[in-house]
């Protein structure tokens, strides 16, 4: 995630991105859950403020909730959750406009780089959002195709869309416009090149996903497949805004959603 977010501020991809330190929790899974480091996601989820802001920005890592917490029986709860935080009545939705920014440049950058990597277990508690707008996927104990319950490419909710004002907004617009332009950004051969050589460096380290779950050339050769160099350019901005349509329109996510809160309790 860190590669991808300086390949694309090196390229101009303007989307916002945000991860987290994280250390092995066994030999043989790297996991995002544990020892988190506070400061460390702080740094890099403020660094980007103007100087001179008037808005108040939570610090910690306690200010993060997940998209599950946040779900409630209000119509827009995440519109709702953002307006909260950072009421403005000058803008649309009475949300200042930074923090909408952010949301739909974080959506965009987490969209393009969870289906690259093929990250699977996607459930609403692996995705949190801060409240000047940052969204943040945790928990990367699944990649490279690997599922626990079901993979399906992308994870988008209609409640992120909701929040940027529906698929008939100019918020919309753009995230599609973001998605598109950081896929494309990706899919150039140098990038393309340095992301699959640090997947192939971490073929020798015992992990799961790449080397004991499934074999090491599998695992390459699907993220590969995933960048679709057979597309032109304009074909792969298509082939991204079909799998966003596709995700958005899928019921199956609310199996995934389920079975993960009936699998809490127990």
């Amino acid at each position: 995630v860190n590669m991808a977010h300086s390949i694309g501020r090196h390229i101009g991809s303007n989307v916002s991105l945000v991860s987290n330190n994280c250390e092995g929790n066994s030999p043989l899974r790297q996991s995002s859950k544990t020892n988190i480091d506070a400061n460390g996601i702080d740094s890099l989820s403020l660094k980007k403020e103007p100087p001179n802001s008037d808005l108040r920005r939570p610090r910690g890592w306690c200010k993060y909730q997940t998209l599950r917490k946040i779900k409630s029986s209000c119509f827009n709860p995440i519109q709702e959750f953002l307006r909260n935080a950072a009421y403005d009545p000058t803008e649309p939705y009475f949300i200042a406009k930074g923090v909408m920014d952010t949301f739909v440049k974080s959506c965009a950058g987490y969209c393009v780089v969870t289906y690259l990597l093929g990250v699977g277990d996607r459930h609403l508690d692996n995705i949190l959002l801060h409240p000047n707008g940052y969204l943040f996927h945790c928990d990367y104990s699944y990649i490279l195709g690997r599922d626990p319950k079901m993979y399906i490419p992308v994870r988008v909710t209609e409640d992120m869309i909701l929040a940027m004002g529906g698929r008939d907004s100019d918020n919309y617009t753009k995230f599609l416009s973001l998605t598109g332009a950081a896929f494309v950004s990706l899919r150039r051969h140098n990038n393309m090149r340095v992301l699959v050589s640090l997947i192939r460096v971490l073929s020798h380290a015992s992990l799961p996903d790449i080397s004991v779950k499934q074999n090491a050339d599998n695992a390459l050769l699907s993220l590969c497949q995933r960048f679709r160099m057979d597309l032109c350019d304009d074909d792969a901005i298509s082939y991204m805004e079909k799998l966003i349509e596709s995700c958005l329109e899928n019921k199956l996510w609310i199996a995934v959603d389920t079975f993960h809160s009936i699998g809490k309790r127990f």
